[in-house]
């Protein structure tokens, strides 16, 4: 089995989206979609995103729980 027939096979998984972008709630293009200036993405985003209750394996669990077959991190600054 190749592994796009696996993926598309597994059907249910998890996207986590981690990283500064995460703290505006609108995915991980903002910067780019709504044209926000680097200083101001910087201001506005980077300097208020914290890796706090990080923790990793009760994210795994609760995709195990769910019957989630893959887990798929996203990040970007």
């Amino acid at each position: 089995m190749s592994r796009l027939d696996w993926f598309n096979d597994a059907r249910y998984g998890m996207f986590i989206h981690w990283g500064a972008y995460s703290v505006a709630g609108r995915g991980e293009w903002i910067a780019n979609r709504e044209r926000i200036p680097r200083d101001e993405y910087v201001r506005r985003y980077v300097n208020h995103w914290k890796a706090e209750k990080y923790d990793p394996r009760v994210w795994a669990q609760l995709a195990v729980d769910a019957g989630m077959k893959y887990v798929v991190l996203t990040t970007r600054q």
